[in-house]
């Protein structure tokens, strides 16, 4: 007897339930590398602001005194500061992010 529904039979309810698993596998494995991914560039941010303030560093020594154009100094200190307290801020706010469990 035909009921109406299109998964009436076993097989044809069997491949929709397989489809949906197969969809949601996916979804789970996309969210998992979007989740990997979000955590190195929570760490590659902070490598980065690191590097910058270096940079700064670098160029406050690599220059004599006598060739220093007037505020080069207070520049360089400046853009150091600015570089520390922003790794030292998303250090401080992704680190509680990634010290907590994935829940799924």
């Amino acid at each position: 007897m035909y009921s109406g529904f299109a998964w009436y039979d076993s097989t044809d309810l069997l491949l929709v339930y397989r489809v949906s698993w197969l969809r949601a596998k996916a979804r789970f494995f996309r969210w998992s590398e979007e989740l990997r991914l979000v955590e190195y560039e929570m760490q590659w941010t902070i490598n980065w602001f690191r590097w910058k303030e270096g940079q700064w560093r670098t160029r406050l020594s690599e220059v004599d005194d006598e060739e220093r154009p007037p505020g080069f100094d207070s520049y360089c200190h400046k853009q150091v500061a600015l570089w520390d307290s922003l790794a030292d801020r998303a250090q401080s706010q992704f680190s509680a992010l990634l010290n907590q469990p994935v829940v799924w």
